[in-house]
């Protein structure tokens, strides 16, 4: 299900796909339509990225990890778990991320 994230402020910085709570790691999944049919009118690919890495780059910033994967990955969930157990060793070490978190309606 996914969970909308706040600053301090309230400020919401983004969704995630999937988030593990227990550990502060948010999953992502990535889709080619994301950057492509679904793009808003009058929004580049490029700008959609952009906003993208944004997006992440704040949630980053306020102390969780993200785990990101795309369709072939699928098929190799090895890749996949290993992507959460380096993540989630991350966040063992580190102080409880910032601002908070809802799931999304």
């Amino acid at each position: 299900m996914q969970t909308e994230f706040f600053d301090n402020a309230g400020v919401l910085l983004g969704r995630g796909d999937f988030f593990i709570e227990e550990f502060g790691v948010i999953g992502e999944f990535d889709g080619k339509v994301k950057y492509g049919k679904y793009l808003r009118p009058g929004v580049s690919p490029g700008e959609a990225v952009y906003r993208e890495k944004l997006r992440e780059d704040s949630l980053r910033d306020m102390g969780w990890e993200v785990v990101r994967w795309i369709w072939s990955e699928l098929e190799r969930r090895d890749v996949i778990h290993a992507r959460f157990q380096r993540a989630i060793t991350r966040r063992k070490h580190a102080q409880r991320p910032l601002g908070t978190y809802r799931l999304a309606a």
